[in-house]
């Protein structure tokens, strides 16, 4: 009888930060399965050369990493195991060698998506400055729809179970055309998932661990929370930032973070973005905190913020949030900023204009905003009650494959 395998499919060239990306899920496949293998493979990607791949001391102790070096020894791996992986890769075509692989030996594909993120869909402005940029969107969605035909044509794997935590993309996937086509011909299979399963978001996952926990004191604190504005995928489309734009953001916010905390008669704290190589000296007259932004929400009693997913942390906490937006921002995060303000309703200021900050209408707009994250919250971080999504994959998995 040939073996059923737990693991995931990922190509990493580094083990550790996507360890730490996904330990509370690994956590709890590790406490379910006798072994769960990470199968690594980078080396199949069109147009890579062989990678030295660095390990990591983050994984649990049952977890086997097993870089695979070329076909070959896909197959030798994979012929005598009847295999469920979670995968974790790009449709790229670097990665159609992979997914011609994958369907070719069986392998059950499952998908997690439970960021409650708000997508990265952007617009294309047509001058000739963004041209690059229009070309490289319609590039890419060019095979995205070739993925898709092989797909349907059986030549690529479809997802056999999906998870997702937005409760919209849920009902766009099961009432799009292929649900529909599939109602009127029922046996042209052409959706790209076989099923899909409603869970928390690793938010919400996050709020519910600690809620029993002693009540956190909030402090008299304004978190500001750093995004930093040379984003590769910006740098992509508009190229690398000259220095004046560093220096008339930071500028511009530490004028409003200084007159924000007058104002409101709380001191300004930090939280440093990890990839953020800015020079401290911008924040010379703030307090820069070494916690972890996570575990620096609940303690604050305003967040401040541009554009970040960790902004769903406060929205559990109900806190009290401000977005900023700035032109030296550029238009890819400022089009992306957008999306979290319109989903959020959130109180929105534009730091290169001149704001006067009155506490009393600051407040009374804040609160009022607030008042909508219980909707969010049901729709995009916490659609499935209270049960904790890492145990209801782990359940699920379970239950359709083994």
């Amino acid at each position: 009888m040939i073996e059923k395998t737990m693991g995931l499919i990922v190509a990493l060239d580094d083990y550790s930060g996507f360890a730490k990306q996904n330990e509370v899920i690994f956590k709890e496949l590790s406490l379910n399965f006798k072994n769960v293998y990470i199968v690594n493979l980078i080396n199949l990607k069109f147009g890579k050369k062989k990678k030295f791949i660095k390990t990591t001391d983050n994984l649990p102790k049952n977890f086997i990493c097993k870089d695979i070096e070329n076909s070959s020894d896909f197959k030798k791996f994979f012929k005598d195991k009847n295999f469920i992986g979670i995968q974790y890769l790009d449709k790229t075509p670097e990665f159609f060698r992979i997914f011609y692989l994958l369907k070719k030996f069986n392998i059950k594909n499952i998908m997690i998506m439970n960021l409650g993120n708000f997508g990265n869909k952007q617009t294309i402005d047509w001058n000739f400055k963004y041209m690059f940029s229009a070309y490289k969107h319609y590039y890419t969605k060019g095979f995205y729809y070739l993925f898709r035909i092989l797909t349907i044509l059986n030549i690529f794997p479809k997802i056999d179970l999906l998870f997702e935590s937005n409760t919209e993309m849920i009902h766009a996937l099961n009432n799009g055309i292929s649900r529909k086509f599939e109602k009127i011909f029922p046996y042209f299979k052409i959706s790209y998932f076989r099923k899909i399963e409603t869970v928390n978001s690793i938010f919400y996952d996050h709020f519910q661990n600690h809620k029993e926990l002693p009540k956190i004191n909030t402090q008299k604190q304004i978190l500001y929370v750093d995004t930093p504005i040379n984003h590769p995928d910006r740098i992509l489309r508009e190229g690398n930032l000259k220095k004046e734009y560093f220096v008339g953001f930071y500028r511009n916010l530490n004028i409003f973070l200084e007159n924000l905390s007058k104002e409101f008669g709380m001191k300004i704290v930090i939280c440093l973005h990890p990839s953020n190589k800015v020079d401290q000296n911008y924040f010379s007259n703030f307090e820069i905190s070494e916690k972890k932004t996570i575990d620096m929400i609940p303690e604050s009693e305003i967040i401040v913020f541009s554009i970040s997913s960790a902004i769903l942390n406060a929205v559990m906490y109900k806190k009290k949030i401000i977005n900023i937006r700035s032109k030296y921002m550029g238009d890819y995060l400022n089009n992306f900023n957008k999306k979290y303000v319109n989903s959020l309703d959130l109180f929105s200021v534009n730091i290169d204009e001149k704001f006067e900050i009155n506490k009393d209408d600051c407040i009374k707009k804040l609160s009022s905003t607030v008042k909508n994250f219980d909707t969010f919250i049901k729709k995009r971080l916490g659609p499935d009650g209270n049960k904790l999504s890492k145990e209801k994959i782990v359940e699920k998995i379970k239950e359709n494959f083994f």
